[in-house]
């Protein structure tokens, strides 16, 4: 019997150098590719975008191909021909064809999720931020948002510098870049970072519905905790963890957020007991943060005791944050329903 641990026992020291780990390809997008993306012909726009990120990438290597003196005039060029901007809802592919470009793209080249970036830059200081960016082909930035000014003036000032040296740059947003910010923070007063972030871009928008709300849409059932740890310590081979939620997030609350991938790496499954509403913003936005390392990671996270649209408070998603809340409902989701498959399937 597989005896579960407890990831409230886990170091929350910082270390910097975990910060270059959220750098690179997270498992759960790994050994995506074009041909794997399959559009849904009710929406043009999922085909059109495939076809542009496709021909996006094709331009990243006539760039590395070419000679010195036609890249040092290419960087000059301030047109959004250097950057392109995946915009919808959860659950249509954005992150696909995101991490698709990453992977067909020649290196050196990065990705991370747009809040990991921020804390990379936090951590690390921004001119030893922008050097370890500085030279790469390609950087891809999933889930692209404003949460509060001073990150809008540091990662428009970061990445406007690092374009001009020949950065190209892929995101994916819900938010199109002339709204990041609204409802959030006064975005009228950094009408400048932001409209320098927008001219950065080519815009693509993808219509279509989330994928998930479709295919896991009996997911949403209440799970019992105790049940799921009997089964998983009946199993065997399944490093997994037990806490109760309240104490998870107060323990989360003590670690730098650049952390939480190495917190949850040795485990196969993260359970979390007696799960309750969450009224606060800090809070909520920190488990949004964790919600999306285990989902990038492939270690499904499980809150028991509560139906999971019921996570976050109405208060937080009526709020400016509500599709961060939304995503990261969505993505508990298909986790359980990964999970649950995996132990019907007997691996």
């Amino acid at each position: 019997m597989t005896q579960l641990h407890s990831l409230c026992n886990r170091d929350t020291s910082f270390d910097i150098s975990a910060g270059l780990d959220l750098l690179r390809l997270p498992p759960r997008f790994g050994g995506t590719s074009f041909e794997t993306y399959v559009p849904n012909g009710q929406f043009p726009s999922q085909q059109s975008a495939l076809h542009r990120s496709m021909a996006f990438v094709d331009a990243i290597r006539r760039q590395k191909d070419a000679s010195p003196i036609r890249r040092l005039f290419a960087n000059g060029k301030n047109s959004s021909s250097r950057g392109i901007y995946l915009d919808g809802g959860f659950g249509v592919g954005k992150s696909h064809l995101l991490s698709s470009i990453y992977e067909q793209a020649p290196e050196p080249k990065a990705f991370s999720s747009f809040i990991d970036l921020v804390n990379v830059v936090g951590a690390f200081g921004f001119e030893r931020a922008y050097q370890t960016i500085k030279g790469l082909n390609l950087i891809c930035i999933d889930e692209f948002e404003l949460d509060d000014p001073a990150e809008t003036v540091l990662i428009a000032n970061l990445l406007n510098r690092a374009r001009s040296d020949g950065l190209f740059m892929a995101a994916t947003s819900n938010t199109l870049p002339e709204k990041l910010g609204d409802g959030r923070f006064a975005a009228q007063d950094f009408l400048r970072e932001i409209q320098s972030l927008r001219d950065a871009f080519e815009v693509i928008t993808i219509d279509g519905p989330d994928y998930r709300a479709t295919n896991f849409s009996n997911q949403i059932d209440v799970v019992d905790s105790s049940t799921l740890a009997s089964a998983v310590t009946a199993k065997g081979a399944i490093a997994a963890t037990f806490d109760p939620f309240q104490a998870l997030l107060s323990h989360l609350s003590k670690a730098h957020p650049i952390m939480f991938k190495r917190m949850i790496e040795p485990f196969d499954l993260v359970i979390a007991s007696n799960g309750a509403t969450i009224d606060s913003i800090s809070a909520g936005l920190r488990l949004v943060v964790f919600v999306d390392r285990c989902y990038e990671s492939r270690t499904p996270f499980v809150v028991g005791e509560i139906a999971l649209d019921e996570l976050f408070s109405e208060q937080l998603m009526t709020s400016g944050y509500r599709k961060k809340f939304g995503r990261a409902i969505s993505r508990l989701i298909q986790m359980k329903y990964e999970f649950e498959s995996k132990l019907d399937d007997g691996d």
